[in-house]
């Protein structure tokens, strides 16, 4: 009997260190950046990111709009091959800054820049904040305006990485999540 309690223990203790190793192997990770064109999947749709612009100022003449900072401009593309039609929204994709030991400004996280969304939506066609992507893949050219000289930026799609944050909520900064590198110079 004592013997069956102390492999029972020892059972026990193993499993526990081995979820706890498992959890922080999976959580406890540096951010992971990926490369352009990549896709990050969430199911039957994925997206990526093709590529980014950095300008001072969106449009031309009076609608035209200057940056605070700086417009990241970033060509993102939503694929659904598989016949799903998710419904895209600015509100799930944000920037944030992964600058930590040496950093000179802290941590931020970023939204999408309404006003010069709406200039670039306006100049490209796109209908919107809310919209359904309608064939196996479509181009979105989203508008940050970030400080000048921000260290560290990458684009996260939250539902691609935690639909509902609770990751983030359980693990705080131990949880990292996936993103595209916005600055290689």
């Amino acid at each position: 009997m004592r013997v069956v309690r102390w492999v029972a223990g020892v059972a026990l203790v193993l499993g526990a260190g081995l979820l706890c190793s498992a959890l922080l192997l999976t959580f406890g990770r540096p951010p992971q950046p990926l490369p352009f064109g990549t896709v990050q999947w969430l199911g039957e749709a994925g997206v990526t990111v093709d590529g980014v612009e950095r300008v001072s100022a969106i449009g031309r003449g009076p609608a035209s709009i200057r940056a605070k900072g700086q417009f990241y401009i970033v060509h993102a593309r939503i694929v659904a091959p598989y016949g799903l039609r998710p419904t895209w929204r600015d509100s799930g994709v944000e920037v944030r800054t992964f600058a930590y030991h040496g950093a000179t400004q802290p941590p931020g996280t970023y939204r999408i820049d309404e006003r010069a969304q709406r200039v670039l939506d306006a100049m490209d066609g796109r209908p919107g904040p809310v919209h359904e992507v309608r064939g196996a893949s479509q181009r979105e050219d989203l508008v940050f305006d970030l400080p000048v000289n921000v260290e560290q930026p990458g684009v996260v799609f939250l539902a691609a990485n935690d639909p509902a944050r609770i990751l983030e909520w359980l693990f705080g900064r131990f949880w990292q999540p996936h993103r595209f590198n916005l600055r290689y110079d």
